[in-house]
């Protein structure tokens, strides 16, 4: 079984969203053990072209931009996944333009047979503030998922203290700043949802 993590930073490894995406692979991994494959792919170190609009893969054609750029690399690693992780900052309330020109270029995946559908989905993201359009990226980021045919699911746990995705932020309620390993509930709720990704991939591979 494979899980891939995709982080969409365009900031180094040491990266808060990063670190979160970390934590919910190292959770996936704890449940399947063995007999799961993590990969954790940074966005920023793939260089993928703007789409155009031109509708070939509409048409049952390969993407015109793949021969220039290493798209087709990020699609082996997807095709054929059984759970797909992503992290993703909020940039002004959304997810940064290169992650973006990555959800817009995998449209080829959808038109060639639905090539992600069935892989178990869940979202994280983090932002400098508190308030920082974290809700909206786990939107964007749901919405791609569901346009795919992905599960999308959330972690499970207190329905009182625990969120459904991994979330966090740089500025504390008091409006001071701590790093992200001193966010606490971002770290559990990341965890939870790496977890959670496992356990249905789990049940879907043993026939349950």
């Amino acid at each position: 079984m494979r899980i891939v993590g995709i982080c969409g930073s365009p900031k180094s490894e040491r990266s808060s969203t990063r670190f979160l995406l970390e934590q919910a692979l190292e959770a996936a991994s704890e449940v399947l053990s063995d007999d799961v494959e993590t990969i954790l792919l940074n966005i920023r170190d793939f260089n993928i072209l703007h789409c155009k609009g031109c509708d070939s893969c509409v048409r049952k054609k390969p993407c015109p931009e793949s021969a220039n750029d290493d798209m087709p690399q990020l699609e082996k690693k997807l095709i054929g996944a059984e759970g797909i992780i992503i992290g993703s900052p909020s940039y002004f309330t959304s997810v940064p333009g290169i992650l973006k020109d990555f959800i817009d270029r995998s449209r080829a995946m959808k038109m060639s047979g639905n090539q992600l559908k069935d892989a178990v989905f869940g979202a994280i993201t983090y932002a400098g503030l508190r308030f920082g359009g974290q809700e909206h990226v786990i939107d964007v980021l749901n919405r791609y998922a569901l346009s795919h045919g992905m599960i999308v699911v959330g972690g499970v746990g207190s329905p009182v203290k625990d969120g459904t995705f991994g979330s966090g932020s740089l500025q504390t309620d008091e409006g001071t700043w701590r790093s992200v390993k001193d966010d606490s509930l971002a770290i559990r709720g990341s965890r939870l949802l790496g977890k959670r990704v496992a356990e249905i991939v789990k049940r879907m591979n043993s026939g349950e």
